[in-house]
């Protein structure tokens, strides 16, 4: 075991010793303590079913009421297939590209095309959570500026975290697999007094790859107290603390043919002709054995929640985060070549340091009334406030001398350089020369950006006609203030950049009840700004702030006695003010000129088909299918790519299906199995040149499987063991960063609950 667990288990075990003496409070024991505005109301016995989200408005709303899709993905879900790591669970949502697990949290999901910007009760956040602290995962999509702000046009992901609860809870995992796989989970919720409510989680785990040298470490721990001041006003308290290590160096190696033209991913190189050497090149890991990825991260949260009268509601919200991320390591070894039979490119070292500190504040005032007509209105304006400062500093060590002096004595500096994939031992043994802040620092890769929006919005939805008519529309104003040093830079105009913007975005959309919750069809439209600014090497000038506007029809319903849910939907977005090179200042040689222009735009449209739910009273299922055609409508620097599929933006096609069963009679009585499958087609990741070829990620398919049984012990005591698999017959063929697939990989779990 390592010597963190029982470190962490302790820390854990504390408050349960403690709540032995906690009274008990007088309300239902699943009595959760929020305000219902601001609460989604969940139904455990209709597994991976959600009917109300939060995150369509930041208050509780009705999912058929909704103009637009959201899919919810529950603790149960992720926690029945152990999906702990949320790059995998995405991929089970349609239109979404799921970033790669293998890249342990480096991120990169994309939906219906875009980036998807991630949330964390409603609060932008810069790391994505640690599964332990996660109730469910709510996926928004489409143009939704209206609500958070400078959001992608794809929509966002917003990680909804476990709150205290009003009875005692507590529970305890011990996970085992293959490939090192250490893992423990541990938990406890409950009363502390009459009006004081505590949760504790955090999770601890340690594990590997088949790739060269791969490996993951990550404690995360997390707390909350929500106090109830009087019945209509509580106060709630969260913190959240990652630390993770990791060793996932992302390279995606091609390789250069005898004819010198670069072909694509290395584990193409044809097997006939050169047997093993595509799969070692994929399994090595080109920055070596002592290469650092290494995550700090602590955020805070203060909450409070006030009810005026049965109309109206208040929601007031702090944040503040602090992270910290630290790379160390050498460069790439560029591609490999097949006429010199070794790399094209050579090591040096380098270290960085990105600090990113971020503060927020939020106010909500909800209110929810009838009219004298029996319509039923929902109002909300809200108010918003973020800041985020990020400070990148990096060194490169290129000096020959510097780098043999760093190395064991008699170490060759060129097999150094280009290492033999084939010989891992050479580089364990001479390792790597040790960071100092001696090292000449890089210009464009040492910068600072400071960015703070204010925004402030209002959101209207009327429900009509017996329920069967929803309208809703949403307004909203920012101002977006950015600022950008690189501070060793020889150009003035590069030493400190500003720019500030006004937006102003809106969305609209009605939902209709044809045939009651069974089939109810809608229709929205909407506007949203991205600021991801590109900073002018000539004149320094701020590009990027890009802006788009799109819509979606769709139908959606609740099915099976109110247990299965389903959404289709087609959906069409453009994004226009991308960066582009200035045409008419090739290169940026013109120093008068700009290098850069605001000349690009890219149309993302498609279908997406999401399920969810009981089939029966003991089969659950949840499963998607989508289809994308993002691409590229104007380009000024490159027409040529006008028409292209957009690099990177997902697969075509993409679907697939979980699906668990429940025994509930007999001597089988409490165990449950289940299956997954995924299946996507290829993916353009870097389109080719006259000189190279594009490179496309494979198409891929593949099982999974799972199997539980728990059993009551004494009182509410339940033990449990757990099976589940994923990659059942070794079918992936290659990860979305190009790492080798783990195959079949399983994970045995035991756990306690009380």
């Amino acid at each position: 075991m390592h010597p963190k667990l029982p470190a962490l288990v302790a820390l854990l075990a504390t408050p349960l010793l403690a709540q032995t003496t906690a009274p008990r409070p007088a309300a239902s024991a699943d009595e959760a303590v929020s305000l219902p505005t601001f609460r989604v109301e969940t139904n455990r016995d209709n597994a991976y079913l959600a009917t109300e989200t939060t995150s369509g408005t930041r208050t509780a709303a009705k999912l058929l009421d909704l103009p637009f899709s959201v899919q919810s993905l529950p603790s149960e879900f992720f926690n029945d297939f152990m999906l702990f790591d949320f790059d995998e669970l995405n991929g089970f949502v349609s239109n979404v590209k799921p970033a790669d697990a293998a890249g342990a949290g480096n991120g990169g999901s994309r939906l219906r095309g875009f980036g998807m910007p991630q949330f964390r009760n409603g609060f932008s956040i810069i790391q994505q959570p640690d599964s332990n602290n996660v109730d469910r995962v709510e996926i928004l999509k489409g143009p939704s500026a209206g609500i958070y702000g400078a959001t992608a046009p794809g929509g966002v992901i917003n990680f909804i975290t476990k709150k205290p609860k009003a009875r005692r809870e507590s529970s305890l995992d011990f996970i085992g697999g293959d490939h090192n796989y250490q893992r423990v989970n541990a938990s406890t919720t409950g009363p502390l007094t009459k009006d004081l409510f505590y949760r504790v989680d955090g999770t601890y785990y340690d594990f590997n790859r088949p790739t060269d040298w791969w490996y993951n470490r990550t404690l995360d721990l997390s707390a909350g107290l929500t106090w109830k001041l009087t019945p209509d006003t509580t106060l709630s308290a969260e913190f959240a603390f990652t630390q993770r290590n990791a060793n996932p160096f992302v390279v995606f190696t091609r390789w250069v043919d005898r004819s010198n033209r670069t072909q694509g991913l290395v584990y193409t190189i044809p097997e006939d002709q050169f047997p093993g050497l595509g799969e070692r090149l994929t399994r090595f890991n080109q920055a070596g054995p002592y290469n650092r990825y290494q995550r700090y991260n602590n955020s805070s949260y203060l909450t409070f929640q006030h009810r005026f009268n049965p109309v109206w509601s208040v929601q007031a919200n702090l944040a503040h985060t602090n992270r910290h991320f630290r790379r160390a390591g050498p460069t790439t070894l560029g591609n490999w070549s097949l006429i010199t039979n070794t790399w094209t490119g050579t090591r040096s070292m380098f270290h960085q340091r990105f600090n990113y500190e971020q503060d927020g504040a939020q106010v909500d005032f909800a209110g929810k009334f009838r009219t004298a007509g029996g319509a039923e209105h929902q109002s909300h304006v809200g108010l918003d406030w973020i800041y985020l400062g990020q400070k990148m500093k990096s060194w490169q060590l290129t000096n020959a001398a510097a780098l043999t002096a760093g190395l064991p004595a008699g170490t060759s500096l060129a097999a150094w350089q280009r290492p033999n994939p084939y010989d891992n031992a050479f580089l364990v043994r001479t390792g790597q020369p040790l960071f100092n802040d001696a090292w000449p620092m890089v210009d464009g890769s040492t910068n600072n950006l400071y960015t703070q929006s204010l925004g402030t919005f209002y959101n209207h939805m009327i429900t009509s006609r017996d329920e069967r008519l929803a309208a809703m529309a949403t307004v909203r104003a920012d101002r977006y203030d950015q600022t950008r040093q690189q501070p060793l830079s020889a150009r003035a105009t590069l030493r400190e950049a500003d720019a500030s913007e006004n937006y102003v975005t809106y969305s609209a959309g009605v939902s209709y009840k044809l045939a009651g919750q069974k089939l109810v069809a809608y229709a929205s439209h909407g506007t949203s700004f991205d600021p991801n600014p590109s900073v002018d090497s000539n004149t320094g000038d701020i590009y990027g702030n890009t802006e788009a506007r799109g819509g979606e029809v769709g139908f959606k319903g609740i099915l099976l006695g109110g247990g299965f849910s389903y959404s289709a939907a087609a959906f069409t977005v453009r994004q226009d003010n991308e960066t582009t090179a200035n045409p008419d200042n090739p290169g940026g040689a013109n120093p008068a000129l700009p290098a850069l222009a605001p000349g690009g735009s890219t149309r993302s449209r498609g279908i997406g088909i999401d399920v969810s739910g009981r089939v029966t009273k003991n089969l659950s299922l949840i499963g998607n299918m989508g289809w994308l055609d993002a691409r590229t409508v104007q380009n000024r620097a490159a027409p040529a790519n006008v028409g292209q599929r957009v690099a990177n933006s997902g697969p075509a096609r993409k679907g697939s299906v979980a699906a668990t069963y429940s025994f509930s009679h007999g001597w089988l009585r409490g165990f449950r199995c289940g299956l997954t499958y995924y299946y996507s087609t290829e993916n353009i990741r870097i389109y080719g040149t006259a000189t190279s070829s594009t490179v496309y990620l494979p198409a891929n398919s593949y099982w999974g499987g799972m199997m539980a049984y728990s059993w009551k012990v004494a009182g509410n005591r339940t033990l449990s063991l757990h099976l589940a698999a994923t990659d059942l017959f070794n079918q992936q063929i290659l990860t979305d960063n190009a790492f080798w697939p783990a195959g079949m990989q399983w994970k045995l779990s035991t756990g306690l609950r009380f």
